[in-house]
């Protein structure tokens, strides 16, 4: 889902075609600085030539209108604005979901905890000790992208991916853990490339979006969400 991010000694804003500016934040990825990218995006969206923005990882693009808009003085602006933006902590809602660890949706769970040097239900208790944030949106349906992994369950992605079911099932690679959305009524699973280690899934799991609600989102950047063990299959 995220590839490795490049730290920077200084922030940047970059051009993204006619249409686009994306500033690239310094420093190595921590929640300090995505408060700010955070911040600087409830900035941005109130400004009369930016259409849209869309919050990343150490990085926030914004789109304007290419046939209205002078992109050059709105690069300097957005720079600066960057570098007098202070930390944003988000609304600090908590969201509780319970995992089943293991069984046929958490097949890699063995696994990490053979590489790791501890049992299955210690991979459980540590996963589900951490308070997860989310920091950005994430590249398909869910919940974003998931950041308060323990540092003991730090594995590197997959070099090579495998083919896993879809649904409410819950991952982890690297310092993230994912939780994908619940199946439609009458959806079948079907197998998806992920070079993410499968944990287990969420029997009861919220829609992460609900367009009939508002707001539609189940939880918004900055929000958090625990894990709740409901037992380990093994």
């Amino acid at each position: 889902m995220c590839a490795k991010l490049v730290v920077l000694d200084a922030p940047r804003v970059s051009h993204c075609g006619a249409s686009a500016l994306l500033l690239d934040a310094e420093g190595p990825l921590s929640l300090q600085t995505q408060q700010r990218i955070w911040a600087l995006d409830r900035t941005v969206r109130n400004w009369q030539e930016v259409t849209d923005a869309q919050v990343g990882l150490n990085s926030l693009l914004i789109v304007v209108d290419p046939l209205t808009t002078d992109t050059e003085p709105l690069a300097m602006r957005f720079l600066a604005e960057w570098n007098g933006t202070t930390a944003w902590s988000g609304n600090g809602r908590t969201l509780e979901i319970g995992i089943v660890y293991g069984g046929a949706a958490g097949r890699h769970l063995r696994e990490v905890a053979d590489r790791l040097g501890v049992s299955p239900s210690r991979v459980a208790e540590l996963h589900s000790a951490g308070n997860y944030t989310v920091f950005a949106p994430g590249t398909g349906p869910g919940f974003g992208f998931l950041f308060g992994l323990d540092r003991r369950l730090h594995l590197p992605r997959r070099p090579e991916p495998q083919m896993v079911p879809n649904g409410p099932n819950l991952s982890m690679a690297g310092a993230q853990t994912s939780l994908g959305p619940p199946l439609k009524p009458g959806e079948e699973p079907s197998l998806v490339p992920s070079g993410w280690y499968a944990l287990g899934h969420a029997p009861a799991s919220p829609i992460p979006f609900d367009f009939s609600k508002t707001p539609p989102n189940v939880l918004d950047l900055g929000d958090c969400i625990r894990f709740r063990i409901e037992r380990v299959e093994t």
